[in-house]
């Protein structure tokens, strides 16, 4: 029986049902991370200024672009996306992609950074209006059985076009005709995005689909009306926005973690990132075969043990290193030196199974929201979920900056720290929602 979950798994990116949403989804994350990545490092290296602001407000102001529009746009795409076919509007928001990136091109052409802005932002509400469409479908186009797997290969294939995109930026930014290799790149992953979207099959609404709210207030408060009807939907709400909260604190911590205690070169943060990715992609496609063809709620409680003592662990680890290979002079850590240390080894260890606990944790949760949310307002309380992903993630940056910049906090006191919330989390998790340890106790124990 486990063997053949795990194989159906695989399978579905060759079943018309799965992989066009799937390379659409792809193509859609590389597109917003390889633009973003391109857009930095031309402010960065550059000298661009815009309104007599420099590289530290621009560069914030591409990250804000991006998150933003899931505050506003979500939960308002959402109501559309329950009263259409969802297909269709793939089809048509992916014709937007392509008009975006169009204006992409004339921004390279004319070197205007305020166009170059708002083109970061046309794709960041772009990505703000799918994401309902995207996770929504699932449970029209996947059996029951499919469906943590079905999600754990969207999220694994979704972390996997993030990370290329950001490197593919940084590198074609490297060429002196960087700019026009990015603006014609992303026109060209947006078209194909679009016509592999056509292949998407039809997603009816439901008939009883709510009616339209013109006020966009209006909506998001009918959003989080939904989420509240069901209990078991607001605890996978809150407990899947606190992954993206741990999320944005350790991706940002991990240069100034690498850099103050590793004393590493840059090439030390791409290992730890890449050792991050390979364990989220490994962790979401393991909820598969852990999950025993079935949403299984007993994964997220062991997804968040595992995030516990691995946080734990790495602060302890990073600390360690700093005491045992304090610097000698100015000069950095290359990577093939530190690969020689077995207190890195521990530090490259805990980073990758920090990574497998994300994905263990999270995947089940997004196939919790969809199995229990109505069909005919189910897009919407994925709208209402992206709101929340986007606070939790500002949150994680705020407290970062509270901690570290105005506390004084050392990095490994604020993992320590981030470790005792998520600690309160978890506990507060099982207390308010029984359905976590009752299906622990049955997965032990089948």
């Amino acid at each position: 029986m486990k063997n053949n979950n795990a194989i159906t798994q695989f399978k579905l990116l060759r079943d018309l049902r799965f992989y066009p949403l799937f390379w659409t989804q792809f193509g859609g994350a590389f597109n917003d991370n390889f633009y973003k990545s391109a857009l930095m490092m031309l402010f960065t290296y550059s000298g661009v200024t815009l309104w007599g602001q420099g590289v530290d407000v621009l560069n914030n102001l591409v990250a804000a672009a991006l998150i933003i529009p899931f505050l506003l746009f979500a939960p308002v795409a959402g109501q559309f996306a329950d009263r259409l076919d969802k297909a269709a509007m793939a089809r048509a928001l992916k014709l937007a992609e392509i008009g975006v990136m169009l204006l992409g091109v004339f921004a390279f052409w004319v070197q205007s950074p305020a166009l170059l802005l708002l083109v970061v932002l046309g794709t960041g509400i772009q990505s703000a209006c799918f994401s309902p469409v995207k996770y929504a479908i699932f449970p029209q186009h996947v059996t029951p059985a499919e469906l943590t797997g079905a999600n754990g290969v969207l999220h694994a294939g979704t972390s996997l076009a993030v990370f290329c995109g950001l490197i593919a930026g940084t590198v074609a930014m490297q060429f002196s005709f960087g700019a026009y290799l990015v603006a014609c790149t992303a026109l060209l992953i947006a078209f194909l995005g679009w016509r592999i979207s056509r292949r998407i099959a039809p997603a009816p609404p439901a008939p009883n689909a709510p009616g339209y709210v013109v006020n966009p207030l209006r909506q998001i408060v009918r959003s989080f009306s939904y989420v509240r009807r069901n209990r078991l939907v607001l605890v996978s709400v809150l407990a899947f926005s606190w992954y993206w909260f741990l999320g944005s604190v350790y991706l940002t911590q991990l240069p100034n973690f690498s850099r103050e205690l590793i004393n590493g070169e840059g090439s030390v943060v791409s290992c730890l990132l890449v050792a991050f990715l390979l364990g989220v992609c490994s962790g979401a496609l393991l909820c598969n075969r852990l999950s025993r063809g079935q949403v299984e709620p007993a994964i997220v409680p062991l997804g968040g043990l595992m995030v516990l003592v691995f946080g734990v662990e790495l602060a302890l680890a990073g600390q360690s290193f700093a005491v045992n290979h304090p610097p000698l002079d100015e000069s950095l850590y290359a990577l093939s030196d530190l690969l020689t240390l077995p207190g890195f080894w521990r530090i490259l260890i805990d980073v990758l199974l920090l990574g497998v606990a994300g994905g263990l944790y999270s995947v089940p949760l997004q196939a919790l929201m969809q199995r229990e949310s109505p069909n005919e307002c189910r897009a919407q309380i994925i709208g209402a979920n992206n709101v929340v992903n986007a606070l939790f993630m500002v949150a994680g940056s705020i407290s970062a900056i509270v901690f570290l910049g105005v506390l004084n906090f050392t990095i490994p006191h604020f993992f320590l720290l981030t470790a005792g919330m998520h600690s309160v989390i978890i506990v507060s998790l099982l207390i308010f929602e029984p359905v976590f340890i009752r299906r622990v106790r049955r997965w032990i124990r089948p």
